[in-house]
């Protein structure tokens, strides 16, 4: 069983330990978290609850760690648990600067440990079918692609405390970035973006409203990704996912948003069907992830998204950041 600690407790780092505990692969041994709120959450768990990265690391026995802490806080953790000789799993992205995530690939490269970054919609069975048919040849060389991820404002005004120290560009864009990279092959070669500032401002959560970003790619492919954190909260899903794919010979259309089911009663909603409750025990695309990390580690094998793929995805959406800012191009290429 591999022995696993977990930072960061609130919803994504509750979401692992249980994925963990129910896989057969592993085992949480203690975890931490600097909010007193989430402490007292993860005492459910009737495990060792800590204050502080540095207490898990001392006083645990440990094979492995997950960075579940928000977009901003990542750097500390992992650095400080590949120093240990601890395996990783760090939550998306790998970091929200270029600066803290060279010092994760450098601290994992020099300690010799395996890390994956946890890029869950590569075990989505929607895209995982779409990379099948890429890989069978029936769509052909990956012409173009469309993304839109879109929250509700709820997500950066009522969900996420540290939202004004991200932004839709570092929570959302990594998703659809490692996206377009995994099912064309292509490598990003120049971005540009615009974006908007001002409703979220107005609500006291100071950072992008909205992103719009072109990248230029490596062979030769155009993408635009949409992402912001400004939808209605009447819209009956928390986030909008529209993926849309054009080769040479097909193309794919992917709507995430609608989930197969439809309720009418108080408000009409689409209740989520992707990670769900089956006999008593979490499925879906985050545990299968979760549990491929495991196996992983378990059988020696490579782990893939790994922590250069991080890196890239970082450059990407530091790039598209900086764009916004500057008005300008930024190339990304070499």
């Amino acid at each position: 069983m591999i022995r696993v600690g977990i930072v960061g407790m609130g919803i994504r780092g509750m979401m692992y330990a249980r994925a963990v505990n129910e896989s057969g692969l592993g085992r949480v041994e203690a975890v931490c978290d600097i909010s007193e709120r989430s402490r007292e959450s993860a005492k459910a768990l009737d495990i060792p609850v800590y204050a502080s990265h540095q207490e898990l690391y001392e006083r645990a026995t440990l094979d492995a760690v997950i960075i579940a802490t928000p977009d901003f806080a990542h750097r500390e953790p992992a650095v400080d648990a590949a120093a240990r000789g601890l395996h990783l799993m760090i939550e998306k992205p790998l970091a929200t600067s270029l600066e803290d995530a060279a010092a994760i690939r450098d601290a994992v490269r020099d300690a010799g440990v395996r890390c994956m970054i946890a890029f869950e919609n590569r075990w989505n069975p929607a895209f995982v079918q779409a990379r099948a048919a890429i890989a069978r040849g029936e769509v052909g060389a990956v012409r173009w692609i469309n993304a839109r991820l879109n929250d509700t404002i709820w997500v950066p005004t009522g969900m996420l405390g540290w939202a004004a120290r991200s932004s839709p560009g570092w929570f959302l864009l990594p998703h659809i970035a490692d996206l377009a990279m995994w099912l064309s092959g292509a490598r990003p070669r120049r971005v540009y973006a615009a974006g908007l500032r001002g409703q979220l401002s107005e609500r006291g959560v100071d950072t992008w409203d909205a992103l719009h970003v072109l990248v230029e790619w490596e062979p030769p492919m155009t993408t635009v990704f949409e992402v912001a954190w400004t939808l209605p909260e009447s819209l009956p899903n928390v986030y909008d996912f529209k993926f849309e794919l054009v080769g040479e010979s097909g193309a794919l259309f992917i709507d995430t948003q609608d989930q197969m089911v439809h309720q009418a009663g108080e408000r009409w909603t689409y209740p989520g069907t992707l990670v769900s409750e089956i006999d008593g025990r979490l499925q879906g695309f985050p545990i299968w992830m979760t549990q491929r990390w495991l196996r992983g580690l378990a059988e020696g094998a490579d782990l893939e998204p790994g922590v250069d793929q991080g890196y890239a995805v970082t450059r990407l959406c530091w790039a598209a950041h900086r764009s916004a800012e500057v008005g300008e191009p930024i190339e990304v290429g070499g």
